[in-house]
């Protein structure tokens, strides 16, 4: 073949390859589009940020590799077929089609892999202990710097814990009793039969054991403190003991929340994080354990599609249920509907879980390259380097495989047939 014609050829691969890119960007905003018409603008900026993270996991795994002089022939965000890529240097970055995650391919990630001689030497298999715990855990501390990053943003901007006693009443209920008593929409109770009220539970708690009683109420209005008398009225619980409980009718104000400064947030930043952690840790524990399966894939079989319209509370019988893409996307929508703190306290939990949930010990998850590399680690003697074989690994790989698109789906399922709702 003569040179023009190889010229000519490459000049058609390369308008053949734009035209795919161009097309694949076509298909990703048509997604776009869609997903902003089924959820809303929130279920749109909920999506891009999820893809955000995953793209930040990957570029700790990429950073860590190109650090150690490993080599990266790729680095894709989502999975099956290519919708668009481009090529710099060794590496190949891109687009896939399927959104349930993202990868970089680092060459000789163990003995199964083969790898030409000439590049040996920089696989993964053959770098250094830490080299190689460094970039099994990069996805996961990538995903705890990111959650640490937005508590500490929430906790200056806006603040996460709430102040219960600074609450005012917002409305009376019609002919209730706290109307009746001439109490209005700004009062602040400051007492109760002369007891200083501390919060709104407090305040809740005594008039509930106080049915039918008579009372006296301090309130501040405009800057005078008054006094007013009234009876609190009585309902019966529904139960069958029919225990009476008193009401006053009062609907309270929301809850302010309280700000942290820069300096103050650190200490506290950590204290949420390791909250958040130590909830996650617990909830995978329970949702993995024999009885926790058990229970998800029941619901599975038995949830009744028709009543799906009754929503659960995620504090409810749902709590602790693993959420799909799908379920994620609603609750984050849902979360970011009431502004940016909701959105980064709901982005901050879901990296929190990720980065966790990958360091569980078992392949093809990061946390069983680190369990691999410490074996390694232990079973080298005296400068000789022991290599772990990975195909006695594989039929637990596969099984663990199985497992996670097992609930994986089932998560779709019931996001989709009995969705959690806030």
């Amino acid at each position: 073949m003569t040179e023009s014609a190889l010229k000519e050829n490459r000049a058609k691969d390369a308008a053949a390859q734009e035209t795919k890119s161009y097309f694949g960007l076509v298909i990703v905003l048509g997604l776009l589009v869609l997903l902003a018409i089924s959820t809303g603008f929130a279920g749109v900026i909920v999506v891009l940020s999820l893809v955000i993270m995953l793209f930040l996991h990957e570029l700790g795994h990429y950073l860590a590799a190109r650090k150690a002089g490993m080599k990266v022939t790729e680095f894709f965000i989502g999975f099956g077929p290519k919708i668009w890529s481009f090529k710099r240097g060794e590496t190949e970055y891109g687009i896939k089609g399927i959104p349930a995650g993202a990868y970089v391919r680092v060459i000789g990630m163990n003995n199964l892999d083969p790898v030409p001689p000439e590049d040996e030497q920089r696989t993964y298999r053959n770098a250094k202990f830490g080299q190689r715990l460094l970039l099994a855990t990069a996805g996961s501390l990538m995903h705890f710097l990111i959650a640490i990053i937005l508590l500490y943003a929430v906790l200056v901007g806006s603040g996460i814990q709430t102040d219960e006693s600074d609450w005012t009443v917002q409305d009376t209920r019609p002919n209730g009793p706290a109307e009746i008593m001439g109490i209005e929409e700004g009062d602040r109770i400051i007492a109760l039969n002369g007891v200083p009220i501390t919060d709104w539970w407090d305040f809740a708690a005594s008039i509930s054991g106080l049915p039918d009683q008579p009372i006296s109420i301090q309130l501040a209005r405009d800057g005078e403190l008054l006094t007013l008398q009234g009876v609190v009225g009585s309902r019966s619980t529904s139960d069958q003991t029919g225990q009476s409980y008193g009401f006053i009718g009062i609907q309270r104000t929301k809850f302010s929340t309280l700000k942290s400064g820069p300096i103050d947030a650190l200490g506290k930043t950590g204290e949420q994080f390791g909250v958040l952690t130590s909830e996650t840790i617990k909830g995978l524990g329970n949702f993995f354990s024999p009885t926790g399966l058990g229970n998800f894939f029941s619901e599975v079989f038995e949830v009744d599609t028709e009543q799906s319209s009754v929503k659960s509370s995620i504090a409810g019988s749902d709590e602790g249920r693993i959420v799909s893409v799908v379920g994620a996307t609603k609750l984050g929508a849902q979360l970011t509907e009431t502004g940016w703190t909701g959105l980064f306290l709901f982005l901050a939990t879901i990296n929190v879980f990720i980065g966790i949930f990958n360091l569980i010990p078992l392949l093809p998850l990061d946390g069983g390259h680190v369990m691999i590399a410490i074996y390694e680690r232990l079973r080298s003697r005296k400068g000789n380097r022991y290599h772990a074989d990975a195909s006695k690994l594989l039929p637990l790989t596969y099984l663990v495989l199985f497992v996670l698109i097992a609930i994986g789906v089932a998560a779709i399922y019931l996001d989709i047939a009995d969705p959690i709702s806030l």
